[in-house]
């Protein structure tokens, strides 16, 4: 009974992504309808917050956003400033053939508040959280952890899925502010530095640069983004089977596969965004 009840809640089991992998239809349908089976068993613990409050495990929810967010900041805030310290040099030596490198400061506004600073932050988290999320949920099955739980009439999806989703939806939000930040930052430094425009001159110009869906356009997506990372790296570490090197491989996969979930979303965000004028 135990078996049957593991292998349902991994969603599909080893064989079918082993199968996906091999290009069988067959499997690759069998793993679509074993995801879409891990996102409904989620969807009923929510439901059950509104009944049973404590659901939600308060003390997980607060270090798994510590873990995910807190632990976070130096890396996203490094990269973020790093990568719109090149955007702005890259461009500016561009622009200054025309002599308009005042339109750096547009350049790196907009491209960081609407683009790279939540997808480089869901870039980053996905190494990070997604991969931690598949090995130690992973190591978990291969201990017989959630078997465990099951024999102690515990839910396994409500005791270590739904936590760290919650935290990640939490917590990617507030680290695609800091990037945004960061990211304003380096581009200002290097206006200053590099063109020699004054910081008091780039905040003018990029306050008259911005529209009011500038900032909400990125930070919309940073949700979208922490739910499909958080789900692929639960999903693949609730799919472990028998030995170490399943764990390793299906590790590997959450964090390919939240990568690319995170990329195809951020494309269908950018046509929904031109359709809608937002």
């Amino acid at each position: 009974m135990q078996a049957n009840q593991r292998a349902g809640c991994g969603g599909g089991g080893g064989g079918a992504a082993a199968g996906v992998g091999n290009g069988d239809p067959a499997a690759g349908a069998a793993a679509a309808l074993g995801g879409f089976g891990f996102f409904g068993r989620i969807v009923t613990v929510l439901g059950a917050v509104f009944s049973r409050p404590r659901a939600l495990r308060p003390s997980s929810l607060a270090r798994h956003i510590y873990e995910t967010g807190i632990t976070a900041i130096p890396i996203v805030s490094l990269i973020a400033f790093l990568i719109s310290v090149i955007v702005a040099y890259l461009g500016a030596q561009q622009l200054s053939r025309f002599g308009a490198n005042i339109f750096v400061v547009d350049l790196v506004t907009i491209s960081v508040l609407r683009e790279m600073g939540v997808l480089l932050t869901a870039i980053i988290v996905a190494g990070r959280s997604g991969s931690a999320f598949a090995a130690e949920i992973g190591e978990m099955q291969l201990n017989e952890e959630t078997d465990a739980l099951r024999a102690m009439g515990m839910n396994p999806v409500e005791m270590l899925v739904v936590p760290r989703l919650l935290a990640l939806v939490i917590a990617l939000p507030l680290l695609t502010v800091i990037a945004d930040a960061m990211g304003l930052a380096g581009g200002g430094l290097l206006s200053l530095f590099n063109l020699h425009i004054p910081l008091q001159q780039f905040i003018s110009r990029a306050r008259d640069s911005l529209t009011p869906t500038t900032f909400w356009a990125g930070l919309i997506k940073a949700p979208v983004f922490a739910m499909l990372i958080a789900m692929v790296g639960t999903y693949r570490g609730m799919q472990v089977r028998d030995s170490a090197r399943e764990l390793g491989r299906l590790t590997t996969v959450a964090v390919v596969q939240s990568i690319f979930f995170v990329i195809l979303a951020d494309a269908l965000f950018a046509v929904l965004f031109v359709q809608i004028d937002f």
